[in-house]
């Protein structure tokens, strides 16, 4: 029953703020995709009803999941571009696109979030997916992005716009570092891209946009 309503809440809020028919196509899709993927990861919640000892909540957004029609959609066309298998969500919350990205093959999978109890949540969501693909390896970081020590082999990114402009550049020029010392192809998948501009302005070229309605995503390489 709780859920029942929390999913009227964010369909009255989305009718409001934007319009009838996104909020009749979000809803559809999430509900979709809880019974297809077996998961619960809907309920936005407010940081201040979070845990959180690392990272400043006010250069965060609150916990929203990523539309599962745009996510399925970003990792669908970014299989035609590569065989990557590993991934890191760049605010994970409760792991939605961790095991979406677990269908879509991806072997090596992290999250990364600064509330714990987001992390506590992403944990069970893919200890559900480690008995459906038993060959996958996971990992949970409670830690803020900013200080993520970016290993040589991650290459592809996810993002909902979770961060500030200022995160973003943080973490952005520590990969750059770290494709100097270790140069490998980097992608992004970048749900609701409000900075994308971050992106191309350090060479980054757009090779996949979706918009339907107010929802968007795009893929951005960088060789």
């Amino acid at each position: 029953m709780k859920t029942f309503w929390q999913y009227i809440s964010y369909f009255f809020y989305n009718a409001i703020n934007w319009s009838l028919w996104l909020a009749l196509f979000v809803l559809y899709h999430d509900i979709r995709g809880a019974f297809k993927y077996g998961i619960h990861t809907f309920s936005p919640i407010d940081l201040k009803k979070l845990t959180i000892t690392k990272g400043d909540t006010g250069k965060a957004s609150r916990y929203e999941a990523v539309n599962f029609f745009l996510l399925e959609k970003l990792l669908e066309n970014f299989r035609k571009l590569s065989s990557v298998t590993s991934i890191v969500d760049l605010g994970c919350g409760k792991g939605r696109v961790l095991v979406v990205a677990a269908h879509y093959g991806f072997t090596n999978i992290t999250g990364i979030d600064f509330a714990v109890e987001l992390c506590e949540e992403a944990a069970k969501n893919m200890e559900k997916v480690k008995s459906k693909f038993p060959l996958i390896h996971w990992n949970i970081i409670n830690s803020s992005v900013e200080e993520y020590d970016i290993m040589p082999d991650d290459s592809v990114f996810f993002m909902f716009n979770p961060f500030t402009e200022e995160i973003i550049r943080i973490f952005l020029n520590k990969l750059e570092r770290s494709c100097k010392q270790f140069p490998r192809t980097t992608y992004f998948l970048y749900a609701s891209p409000q900075y994308k501009e971050l992106l191309t302005g350090i060479g980054y070229e757009i090779l996949f946009q979706k918009r339907i309605m107010h929802l968007q995503g795009i893929i951005a390489r960088k060789r």
